[in-house]
């Protein structure tokens, strides 16, 4: 009777700790979540495909997991339902249960707590059932961190049936709650991921069935952009950068217009009539090229007016045209 009385204030004592100073919780919250002080906190991190194992300061071990069943199999728990046991650890008379799954997160003195209950039955008192109390507590540096046991309701371990577990983890620091915009973006990448998928299944059935191709050639290529094209893009964009720049640096005023020392016209530091910015050789070709034919149309009018104004070459008479010691008929004289 004594030891029933003893379990039973020792619960009753963990239920005390747990519960005072323990906020509301509120009815719309999701799943290993919940608000405090205007911060949020996602417990659901932690769950993971493999249990996390843990030993206690006597050497006893331990296996659980965070808002979801172990994995591990249990052997003769001694609960109604095997299947949502959350802490488990092996005894000399079998498994033992310390709680089970449970995805309301409760708050205390600044600390996310979940608190296991409904494990198998305490072997000092077959009424009462095993708990677990796990506090969660924000520590960056730690990563995913470990759980640690700190003490056991009674302290001896092959009877204890109250545990306190302590998580220090980066996973209990406040962080940013996903809205609307995240699930929209998380529901397109879905949908995109499926089309994708289906673009795939059937480009490769048509490829192969309709076309009849084999091998690597039956699955559909996907090219958006050719990357020599890309390349050679990039290029041209960095050559014009370049001529412009060079340009203009070496106009000395940036295409400020001035008076020329020598006629007096107005005229532009730039090359090409762009005042400042200077065309590639491509463009000033073309500027100077003019119409087709129009350069030649410009040599054959050059070649006119300096016909026009070369005078022309004098006429010679015909004693100038005969050769020395020669007569009109054509004699040789000595």
């Amino acid at each position: 009777m004594l030891t029933v009385l003893l379990a039973r204030s020792w619960l009753l004592c963990l239920a005390s700790v747990l519960l005072s100073g323990v906020g509301v919780v509120r009815a719309d919250e999701k799943p290993c979540t919940t608000h405090d002080s205007g911060n949020y906190y996602d417990l659901g991190r932690l769950s993971a495909s493999k249990d996390y194992e843990f030993t206690s300061y006597s050497g006893q071990k331990y296996v659980l997991n965070v808002c979801k069943p172990i994995s591990t199999e249990v052997w003769s728990p001694r609960v109604d339902k095997p299947e949502d046991v959350a802490g488990y650890t092996e005894r000399g008379h079998g498994g033992f249960s310390m709680g089970d799954v449970n995805t309301t997160v409760l708050f205390r003195e600044g600390n996310p707590v979940i608190l296991m209950t409904d494990g198998s039955p305490c072997p000092s008192a077959g009424s009462l059932t095993a708990s677990t109390a796990i506090r969660f507590v924000c520590d960056s540096s730690a990563g995913t961190g470990t759980p640690k046991m700190i003490a056991t309701l009674p302290p001896d371990e092959e009877t204890a049936c109250a545990f306190f577990v302590e998580w220090r983890t980066e996973m209990a620091c406040p962080t940013s709650e996903g809205g609307v915009f995240g699930t929209i973006v998380s529901v397109l990448a879905i949908i995109a991921a499926v089309v994708f998928a289906l673009y795939l299944v059937g480009g490769t059935l048509y490829n192969r069935y309709v076309l009849q191709l084999r091998g690597v050639d039956q699955v559909p290529r996907v090219s958006f952009f050719s990357f020599s094209d890309t390349v050679e893009f990039v290029r041209d964009c960095v050559d014009r950068i370049k001529y412009r720049t060079s340009d203009a640096w070496q106009s000395g005023n940036w295409g400020a217009p001035n008076w020329s020392s020598g006629g007096g016209s107005w005229g532009g530091s730039g090359r090409g009539g762009y005042g400042g910015l200077r065309s590639t050789p491509e463009e000033a070709q073309t500027m100077l090229g003019g119409p087709p034919g129009w350069l030649d149309e410009q040599d054959e009018e050059d070649d006119e007016e300096a016909a026009r104004q070369t005078p022309p070459a004098p006429a010679h008479t015909e004693d100038e045209s005969r050769p020395s010691g020669m007569d009109q008929n054509g004699v040789i004289r000595l």
